[in-house]
């Protein structure tokens, strides 16, 4: 249930006539609820990649894009997605989910997704790290999005990705051969 409250609010038309500062990464505060735990009383797995949605990664990086989006129609696509597990999240701790785009190609974008979380010591406690791959798809004009018109919509300049690290080398390389495969 509580995934559907949150999909409802991350959905949800942003405030009229405001934006906010644009910017290439975000972060959002979540709490795990006891619908979120398995058996041996942490966070689910599955938990962890529905929590950074696609509306989020990029809506809530800029109020702009939301805009854009709801204008348009645009409908998220994700493509692919690796997860190394650090940390358990146990019941009712707090943690924030830090998105960035990495890297991107005509249409579709490479992003990172932190979970944090606090120590006892107040320092910042990584439990998760997510990379996914997706897009974004205009249904009334059927066609992919070009990144490149993401950005704009970000309030971003036009500008050439990244070089791509050889961690994200190895997840496109890994992602094409399980698509050739099936």
């Amino acid at each position: 249930m509580n995934l559907w409250l949150r999909l409802i609010c991350s959905s949800s038309p942003c405030p009229s006539g405001r934006n906010s500062r644009c910017r290439i990464a975000s972060a959002r505060a979540y709490r795990v609820l006891p619908s979120d735990l398995d058996i041996n009383m942490h966070m689910t797995n599955s938990r962890y990649p529905a929590s950074p949605t696609w509306r989020s990664s990029i809506s809530s990086s800029a109020r702009a894009c939301c805009a854009r989006r709801s204008r348009a129609r645009l409908a998220a696509d994700a493509a692919a997605s690796k997860i190394r597990f650090r940390r358990e999240l146990k019941a009712f701790r707090n943690f924030r989910v830090e998105t960035r785009i990495r890297w991107w190609n005509e249409t579709n974008g490479i992003f990172e997704h932190r979970f944090i979380t606090r120590g006892r010591d107040g320092s910042d406690i990584v439990a998760a790290v997510m990379l996914a791959k997706g897009c974004f798809y205009a249904p009334k004009e059927k066609r992919f999005v070009a990144f490149a018109e993401l950005l704009a919509a970000l309030g971003l300049p036009a500008i050439d990705p990244p070089e791509p690290t050889s961690e994200i080398v190895a997840f496109m390389q890994a992602e094409e051969e399980l698509r050739l495969a099936t």
